[in-house]
């Protein structure tokens, strides 16, 4: 690895809940969701999107990353794909405009390099995170399955940094 540790900041995107992930180098400092409030579903698309913006804010200026990589959007034909994929435009164009190094990919290739495997699920891919983090061991299993579902968006954004950083270190694999 390069002497000089690239700061990522990992995003993986959605209207609601957003996993978050701060690496310095393979370091993992930060890590969760963070939720876009949905109160009694009367905001609007322009709302959640301020709101979200808002949050990506926060963290570029909180951690002070060198690289922002978030999740390519899928394409499908309905109003919450399309919030999403506006979305993640608007988060691309805040870290271009903040002078990160923008980087983007697509959950298959994720997956395959983390766990070996475009098709993984995200269990098997949690699995893989876990083998590297023992410490999160503690969010695979949880005693209600939306608590699982919840903690799968944090799951996503460790996989999305590690990715920009093995893609920045001549594209070594992850998977185990």
């Amino acid at each position: 690895m390069p002497k000089n540790k690239p700061k990522i900041l990992a995003i993986d995107p959605g209207t609601r809940y957003m996993g978050v992930a701060f690496l310095d180098g393979e370091k993992l400092i930060y890590y969760g969701v963070k939720v876009i409030p949905n109160d009694n579903n009367d905001k609007s698309p322009n709302e959640k999107l301020k709101e979200g913006k808002e949050i990506i804010l926060r963290l570029i200026n909180d951690f002070k990353p060198d690289i922002l990589v978030v999740e390519k959007s899928f394409f499908a034909n309905n109003r919450t794909a399309s919030l999403l994929h506006t979305f993640i435009n608007e988060i691309r164009a805040i870290g271009n405009k903040k002078g990160l190094k923008v980087m983007s990919y697509a959950t298959s290739t994720v997956r395959k390099s983390i766990a070996g495997n475009g098709r993984a699920s995200k269990k098997e891919l949690s699995k893989v995170i876990v083998s590297k983090y023992p410490t999160l061991k503690v969010y695979i299993s949880q005693d209600r399955a939306w608590k699982e579902l919840y903690h799968q968006n944090m799951f996503d954004a460790i996989a999305l940094g590690l990715m920009a950083l093995s893609s920045r270190d001549n594209g070594t694999k992850i998977a185990k």
